[in-house]
């Protein structure tokens, strides 16, 4: 069943659909114009008495069957009735120019006043959208070229070492071998960040273009839709000025008052005409050389290159999670608190550039682990966001993988520039994510890890101090649950109230908490938890089992053990977060529940 769209921003779509629009702007513009060169013979034709009233019908039923809709047949409807008004008076022509023609002048020049910025800011948009894309392309081709040549490094490496012909190896030759190696991932460590950087911004030029065009149709709805009102205005007065004639203008005044005038239906005709069809969004994912298996490489680095970019993509995703969660909260804390000094509009916008980034990371993450997996003869992850993914290639074999964005997936982003979103409640926003940890890159190495879910359920949350100095002092307090944004919210509240009057509160506290997270932000990827570390030393270590370690796992705090593979740690305590409290060597601390199995 084909959906009949009645708005611009669902019928042009497309790269080219905004273009096609400008261009039925124009036709619409160009009609008033003519419209108005139209009623100026009319007005003439009355002051000359007729003399050249039937070849002014005729122009204006030409114009009106080259045009649509309904206000383009009552249009046709006076051209008709123009025949039987020869009999004009004078008074009719003057009335004309001033109540008709006049404004329409001024509907031409307030239409092409109102599209002209409208379209600049569009057109600002998809040159900013161009120029990131080429950026995207050139360090994208530029990764790949260099891991080529590391490649080949590398196994003229391993020629060079084993020697020809029974003779000694050549140090010199080995030793320039290897300084080009150091080279070239100097370059491609610099290349590597700075296409990590350009893809995203890619990806957030495409939102801007994409918010641009949409805000951009909806305004042009506007101007049409007022533009079409106008003329429907003017027929309504020369529909008064013919009921004002004498009895034998009476049948010609009731065809004007008669008239099938429907703005609506010619905003849908029009979408129906001229409108190239819905968007087909596609987001742009990050391709590593070493995904493909069919790319020549070593089959370590390729799996070393793949982990790297596995942890770079879950702490992609884990940031992303904690923006959304602190977003979520500000907009339900400022619906809740009407003197609270928040722009809902905003919070949508960034809510809505949050929830497709993490989109763009996860799936990427997915690509990782599906190449992972085919190296290591296990089966691949499945998920319905993969197979919406499609890649093409260049003529150098660089590819390009693009996700295909669902309707439900663009509800938020298609509707901010209309009406604002409606609230997110804590309780229906859990979304588990899957992010592989199975093995994490610390810039030296790699230790082993396994699955784990990040969930963003905000009606779960841990409890804090309601004091915002325990926050700043609580070293894990990087992130900010939903009850302790909220409790820190209402802290800060209560603070800048005692100081000043309420409807002088000017505190803006997402922006306060995000001072007290961005400290934090980096050092650790555990969420917050509802127990004080300092509390552990007092409670009785109860055994509860063992567990054998799998991975290596090295402790970054003061409440954290540094287990390895093989080690039979105690288990003395099970969190909900995911870690452990256990005892080994007379150490007791956290470590990760997925580095370990439990024996039973």
């Amino acid at each position: 069943m084909v959906v009949e769209h009645t708005e611009f921003r669902h019928s042009f779509g497309g790269a080219n659909g905004f273009e096609e629009l400008k261009k039925y702007m124009r036709m619409g513009n160009d009609f008033c114009k003519e419209l108005t060169g139209v009623l100026t013979e009319r007005a003439d034709t009355e002051l000359a008495y007729a003399k050249n009233l039937n070849k002014t019908s005729l122009r204006l039923q030409k114009l009106a069957k080259d045009f649509h809709g309904n206000l383009s047949d009552a249009w046709l409807q006076v051209s008709i009735q123009f025949d039987a008004e020869a009999e004009m008076h004078r008074s009719l022509g003057s009335t004309l120019h001033e109540e008709l023609i006049k404004p329409m002048k001024i509907l031409v020049e307030n239409n092409n006043k109102s599209r002209k910025p409208v379209e600049i800011k569009v057109d600002k948009a998809v040159r900013n959208f161009a120029d990131k894309k080429a950026e995207d392309y050139k360090y994208r081709s530029r990764c790949f070229q260099l891991v080529k040549e590391i490649e080949k490094c590398m196994y003229s490496l391993d020629e060079a070492q084993k020697g020809v012909a029974g003779k000694p190896p050549n140090s010199k030759e080995i030793q320039k071998i290897e300084a080009q190696i150091s080279k070239s991932r100097e370059q491609l460590d610099k290349s590597e960040s700075k296409f990590h950087k350009a893809c995203s911004s890619f990806e957030l030029a495409r939102q801007d273009w994409q918010t641009e065009t949409l805000d951009a149709c909806n305004q042009m709805q506007l101007i049409e839709s007022d533009r079409l009102s106008q003329l429907e205005q003017l027929i309504k007065k020369i529909s008064l000025q013919m009921s004002l004639m004498s009895k034998k203008m009476l049948k010609i005044s009731d065809v004007y008052e008669h008239l099938d005038l429907n703005v609506q239906q010619d905003i849908r005709l029009a979408c129906k005409k001229y409108g190239t069809g819905p968007t087909e969004h596609m987001m742009h994912l990050y391709d590593i050389y070493a995904e493909n298996t069919k790319n020549m490489m070593n089959k370590d680095r390729r799996i070393e290159s793949l982990r790297k970019w596995a942890h770079m993509f879950q702490t992609d995703v884990t940031a992303q999670v904690k923006a959304r969660q602190g977003l979520e909260k500000v907009k339900l804390f400022s619906k809740e608190n009407p003197n609270f000094n928040s722009n809902e509009a905003d919070v949508d916008l960034k809510l809505e550039s949050v929830r497709l980034l993490q989109i763009l990371y996860e799936t990427s993450l997915l690509k990782i682990e599906s190449a992972l997996a085919e190296l290591n003869q296990q089966s691949k992850p499945v998920s319905e966001m993969l197979s919406r993914t499609s890649t093409t290639y260049d003529r150098q074999g660089v590819p390009c993988t693009s996700i295909r964005l669902d309707e439900c997936e663009l509800a938020v982003n298609t509707s901010v520039a209309s009406a604002a979103s409606p609230t997110i409640s804590p309780g229906n926003c859990h979304t588990p994510i899957r992010m592989a940890t199975a093995n994490h890159y610390d810039g030296g190495g790699y230790t082993g890890g396994a699955e784990s879910v990040v969930s963003t359920n905000l009606s779960s949350s841990s409890t804090l101090s309601s004091s915002s100095s325990s926050l700043t002092n609580n070293r894990h307090s990087y992130i900010l649950t939903a009850a302790q944004f909220e409790k820190a919210s209402h802290a800060l509240y209560t603070a800048n109230v005692a100081v000043k009057n309420v409807d002088s509160f000017q505190l803006n506290t997402y922006d306060s908490i995000n001072k007290l997270n961005e400290n934090h932000y980096n050092n650790s990827n555990r969420s917050l938890t509802d127990d004080d570390d300092s509390d552990w030393d007092d409670e009785p270590a109860k055994l509860i089992s063992k567990c054998t370690a799998k991975f290596d796992f090295k402790s970054s705090h003061d409440d954290e053990i540094t287990i390895q593979a093989g080690d039979q740690i105690e288990i003395l305590e099970k969190r909900d977060d995911g870690w452990w409290r256990g005892k080994l060597d007379d150490k007791i601390g956290l470590f990760p529940s997925t580095y370990v199995n439990e024996i039973i």
